[in-house]
């Protein structure tokens, strides 16, 4: 008879090669679907932009400056019949953003609220904190969310209120601690995280933030890079003067930002509370070294997304398809239409330089990489 012990290896052996199996089967079904043109796979993830209002004017965002047409966004009702079809197609992850989510803080919790009642569904929720008082703070944690990601640009005021507006900190801090306490309340599994847009005027303080994230007493971080163009309005040739904006790291300062970021790949090894890959990290400075050269792998959001805009419309990255959820009976038919199909021809011929948070690229050694990392192997 085999001990304990022994059943113990055999039991880790056997999960670890279905792990592995599962892992190559969907390496497998991505390289298919791009190579094919054809969605093998569903998306893993929907994301739903709430609406384009926002009461701030962040320094490196363009969405305040659009015209929100508040008339024509999806009602409660027809986002909880998108969020039905999503379940029942079996994708069990959404995520809600804007401009800023909490303009609609009733339709907001309560969509979380019916969302949460389906078994295992995660719902994440980014915010910049403008809304967030005592009494929306707890409606949210006893809303049955996954995961709430506030928004801090600079470990001191004068950094975040520059790229983010006066008050805006203090504001942030402030909900970040009434969140920790009624999450220790009602003992809920939460997930609270920062999310930090890394650009010229912050580059230097991310190891501060990281620290003061740690000391407030978050679960994570995430950096993200920022982008020429958070519209995807911008052709190639008006990508390029971002370049020489203020918001752009310089190459002056690349040494600097190299030695931030292996600093950052040590802590997160070290703690387990940045989100981002090892390799995400390490490309850092690479994006803004090579600027529009800039390109990693092959590009799968066009697979791993569905992106809802306010209206209903699916816009990926400003490519199309320009189809609205309204004219389908089903998001699988949506999903395999021929307007898609032409939108991942696109996006397989995009030159933009991108390093957005939606970074899943088809590149065999850097996605075994990802899984080794979960795993605490690397």
């Amino acid at each position: 008879m085999l001990s304990k012990n022994k059943i113990e290896i055999v039991r880790c052996m056997k999960s670890l090669y279905k792990n592995f199996f599962n892992f190559l089967k969907d390496y497998a079904c991505n390289w298919l679907s791009y190579h094919l043109n054809y969605p093998f796979i569903k998306p893993w993830r929907v994301n739903f932009d709430i609406t384009q209002r926002c009461p701030l004017k962040c320094i490196m965002c363009g969405v305040w400056k659009k015209k929100p047409l508040v008339k024509n966004e999806l009602t409660l009702e027809e986002l909880k019949k998108i969020v039905d079809e999503i379940y029942g197609w079996g994708i069990d992850h959404i995520s809600l953003a804007g401009g800023e989510t909490l303009v609609r803080a009733n339709d907001v919790i309560e969509l979380i609220k019916y969302a949460s009642k389906k078994p295992h569904m995660r719902i994440d929720l980014i915010t910049n904190a403008y809304y967030l008082n005592k009494k929306l703070c707890e409606k949210l944690i006893k809303s049955g969310i996954s995961k709430i990601s506030l928004s801090l640009d600079g470990a001191t005021p004068k950094t975040h209120d520059f790229i983010r507006g006066k008050g805006n900190f203090k504001q942030v801090l402030n909900a970040a601690k009434i969140l920790l306490k009624l999450k220790k309340r009602y003992q809920s599994d939460v997930e609270l995280e920062f999310t930090t847009v890394v650009m010229s005027y912050n580059f230097r303080e991310l190891i501060d933030i990281f620290n003061l994230m740690q000391k407030i007493g978050f679960d994570y971080i995430n950096y993200q890079a920022v982008v020429p163009d958070n519209t995807f309005s911008l052709n190639l040739d008006e990508i390029k003067k971002f370049y020489e904006t203020p918001l752009w790291i310089k190459e002056e300062d690349l040494p600097l930002l190299e030695k931030i970021v292996k600093k950052l790949v040590l802590l997160k090894k070290k703690t387990g509370k940045i989100r981002n890959t090892r390799r995400y990290l390490l490309n850092l400075p690479k994006y803004f070294k090579f600027k529009e050269k800039f390109k990693v792998g092959k590009c799968m959001v066009g697979y791993s997304y569905l992106n809802i805009d306010p209206y209903g419309n699916i816009n990926v990255c400003g490519l199309g398809p320009n189809l609205n959820v309204k004219n389908f009976s089903n998001l699988t038919e949506l999903w395999k239409h021929k307007k898609y199909k032409l939108t991942r021809i696109k996006i397989k011929n995009c030159k933009r330089p991108c390093l957005m948070l939606c970074y899943e690229k088809l590149n065999f050694k850097e996605l075994l990489e990802a899984w080794l990392e979960v795993r605490g192997w690397i």
